[in-house]
Order: structure tokens, then sequence, then C-alpha cells
């Protein structure tokens, strides 16, 4: 019998319970697929070595060569889901706090399933983001 055994990916980040401040959706300036996204994080995200978790203080995420045609964004709420943009997304967490619930990866994806507090509501939030260039990480020091 063959056997394939797909190891557990731990990535040395985590962005657990680490809110989003602002997204920066930048479109295509040509025919190919250059559209990137920013998300920042102004308290950071989580550095994990060994048995040790830091906070990285202030942070970035950069994604590039983004397909917007396979990318998606949804609000969730009870038994209602609704698509709206990438643009929507960010106007509203630059108003509101979006939080990191849980994150995955695959080919050419990156996946997070949020929370965010709108007004007097709790959505979830569905993310998906098709994209053929590697994810940027980056932040400034460690607590």
């Amino acid at each position: 019998m063959n056997q394939f055994i797909k190891p557990n990916l731990l990535l040395p980040i985590s962005l657990h319970d680490a809110v989003v401040t602002s997204i920066d959706v930048t479109p295509a300036t040509s025919k190919l697929t250059d559209e990137r996204l920013t998300f920042k994080f102004a308290e950071g995200f989580y550095l994990v070595a060994e048995n040790k978790v830091e906070s990285s203080g202030e942070a970035v995420i950069k994604f590039s060569g983004i397909d917007f045609d396979f990318s998606s964004v949804y609000y969730c709420m009870e038994n209602e889901r609704q698509e709206v943009t990438f643009n929507d997304l960010a106007r509203d967490v630059s108003r509101y706090s979006l939080e990191v619930i849980d994150e995955t990866y695959g080919y050419n994806q990156s996946k997070f399933s949020c929370q965010l507090f709108k007004e007097d509501s709790l959505y979830w939030v569905e993310i998906e983001i098709y994209h053929y260039e590697d994810t940027i990480y980056e932040w400034e020091n460690v607590y």
C-alpha cells in the first residue's frame, strides 16, 4: 500500500487573537495579476518559537499577485451570509475592530476566519485570498 504523510505545518507566526487595524487594497496597474493587500496590526501578531510566544509589536502582512476573481470576503450573522468587497472590508476595518480567530494556508491560498465588531453587531468574517506570490510578514520590535 502506498502512503503519504502530510506533515503538520507549524508556522513561526500566529495571527490567533491578533487585531487587524487597517487594510490597504492596491489594484492592478496592468493586465497582469499584481493586485496587493496589506493588513496592518497596530499591536502586532505572535511570534512562536519552541515553547515561547512573544508579541511582535506593530506589524504588517503583505499579499501580492492576488487574483481577486478567486478571492472573497463574506460577512455572516445568524443565518445570513453576504459577500462584500475588499474595499468594503478595508473601510469597516478602519472604523471597527477585526479580530483574527483562525488562519489556514494552502496552495496559492490564505484563508482567515475573523470577528468584526461593527456598531452593535458581531459578524463572522470569512476572508479567502488567492495569490501567486509569497506572503511577507514584517514587524518592528519584539516586546
